[in-house]
């Protein structure tokens, strides 16, 4: 297995199991705490959320399908909390097939992406990958935040942390 892909699956994990970690820390909380207004990120945990899942979906979709060169236009689907965490494992379950099944070449392979906006620009999939990655860990970080506005003890999520369980 190449370094690439070693590195990819490692963090594609890294990624679903801090995710799971939050989501299992914010099912103490009542559906009126998960969508109350707080002015950080996506405005609320559950929006916050959301937002993660349909980024995570949306460059899944485009890594699986390189044909089909345009984002989603419109607003994300308002799905329940519930929903995500069903629904969650089955994209990060998505992201290890794709990967477990690519070659070096289709990680590198660039993809034209059209933005909403029709913006335009090119990169390789593996930077894709990284970018969703990223994208979780950030938004991961305002829950933590927005947990700890409501006195809850958010889990460790820190790579370090994943590591020491593997």
């Amino acid at each position: 297995m190449s370094q690439l892909k070693e590195l990819l699956l490692a963090h594609t994990g890294y990624s679903a199991w801090g995710t799971q970690r939050v989501l299992d820390a914010c099912a103490t909380l009542t559906p009126e705490q998960l969508d109350q207004e707080l002015g950080v990120s996506h405005s609320s945990i559950l929006r916050t959320f959301r937002h993660i899942h349909d980024g995570e979906r949306v460059w899944l979709r485009r890594l699986v399908d390189p044909d089909n060169e345009m984002l989603p236009r419109g607003t994300a689907p308002e799905h329940s909390f519930e929903f995500l965490v069903r629904s969650w494992p089955e994209v990060w379950d998505g992201y290890r097939r794709w990967l477990d099944s690519s070659s070096e070449a289709d990680l590198t392979l660039e993809l034209l992406t059209v933005l909403p906006d029709g913006g335009r620009f090119c990169v390789p999939r593996w930077q894709i990958v990284l970018h969703a990655i990223n994208h979780c860990s950030y938004h991961r970080g305002q829950i933590v935040t927005m947990l700890r506005g409501f006195g809850v003890q958010p889990p460790n999520t820190d790579l370090t942390a994943y590591y020491a369980t593997r």
